[in-house]
Parts: C-alpha cells; sequence; structure tokens
C-alpha cells in the first residue's frame, strides 16, 4: 500500500471499492458509488448498493478461498445476452480512496487477483436478475489437473531446438525384451 493511500485511510476520508470482472460478452467495470468514476483510462459504472463482493479474507494459511461478485437489478433481456462460460478468465477488486470531485487517488489498493469459475442468476419478484460470479483465490490450480501434454509439439512451443520428445511416437508400439545381464 502507497503512504497516499495509507494517508487516505488514516484520515477517514472517503473510500470506494473497484471491481473489473473480464467477461466473455464483455469486460465488466464497476465501483461502490453512484454515476461515472474515470481511473485508469476506464470509466467505471457505479453499482451503488446494488453490487457486492463477499468478504474477503487476508490469511497466510494456504486456502483455497472462494468469493462472489454480484450484481442486483439487471433487466432480463441484458441477462439473455451474458455467455455463461467464465472459467479461468479474471475478476480483480481494489481498494480506493476517493477525493473531491470524484477522483481516484494513484495506486488503489488491489484486495483481490482472482480466476472466474462459474456465474449463476437469479429472478426477483419485481421481474429484474441478480447475477452471482464464483471466484477462486490462493492455491486452488493444485486441484486442477493439467491441461497440457508431454508432445513433441508442446515440447517444440517452449524449446524450438529440442528433439529430445522426436522418438516417442516410433517407442509407443516397439516390443522390447527386458532380460536381466
Amino acid at each position: 500500500m502507497t503512504a497516499r493511500m495509507a494517508e487516505h485511510i488514516r484520515k477517514r476520508k472517503p473510500l470506494a471499492l473497484l471491481a473489473s470482472i473480464e467477461h466473455p460478452s464483455g469486460n465488466a467495470y464497476f465501483w461502490t458509488g453512484i454515476g461515472k468514476l474515470r481511473w485508469n483510462g476506464i470509466d467505471w459504472t457505479g453499482s451503488s448498493t446494488l453490487g457486492t463482493i463477499t468478504p474477503i479474507k487476508h490469511t497466510s494459511d494456504l486456502i483455497i478461498q472462494e468469493i462472489q461478485f454480484q450484481l442486483a437489478g439487471l433487466p432480463p433481456d441484458v441477462v439473455a445476452m451474458l455467455d455463461d462460460d467464465v472459467r479461468n478468465r479474471s475478476g480483480k477488486a481494489w481498494l480506493a480512496g476517493i477525493n473531491v470531485g470524484n477522483s481516484v487517488i494513484r495506486n488503489p489498493y488491489q484486495i483481490v487477483d482472482s480466476q472466474l469459475d462459474y456465474q449463476s442468476f437469479s429472478a426477483q419478484d419485481d421481474g429484474t436478475v441478480s447475477i452471482s460470479i464464483t471466484a477462486r483465490t490462493g492455491f486452488y490450480t493444485l486441484e486442477r489437473a493439467i491441461d497440457e501434454a508431454w508432445t513433441t509439439e508442446e515440447q517444440h512451443l517452449t524449446f524450438p531446438n529440442d528433439s529430445g520428445l522426436d522418438l516417442i511416437p516410433a517407442l509407443q508400439n516397439q516390443d522390447i525384451q527386458w532380460t536381466p545381464t
């Protein structure tokens, strides 16, 4: 955390959460205020009390934490356009100090850098829809299978001049007699 941000917090000046969601239907940028906020070359949309992020726990334990980015009050036609596949996309959140005139002080403190897992929708009585995107932080990748195979092609992508795996296809169908020496 920068000294400027720490001073802003110490003096109990206005704070806001900024959330950036990488979504297949287009990246979304929200902040916890009302109206537009300009930061980092991006216009952030105010979600006020309609947007929430589940409590974020900072711990030294090696655990997998789930957080949820939620937005309520969406019209059904907007939700119908949203793609369901959010897995392995990025979800980030910052704690930002807000100055007079809704300007963000330099270098907000990033509190979340997560990978999205899945999203779900729920309809309210008034016809609006809520979206909830579950993300994981920490060491969740240790529980997932690796999506890579050890092949000649993969080896050449990383080490173009290495021919160590070129002989593997020839060995796959060959019978080898193991004899004691």
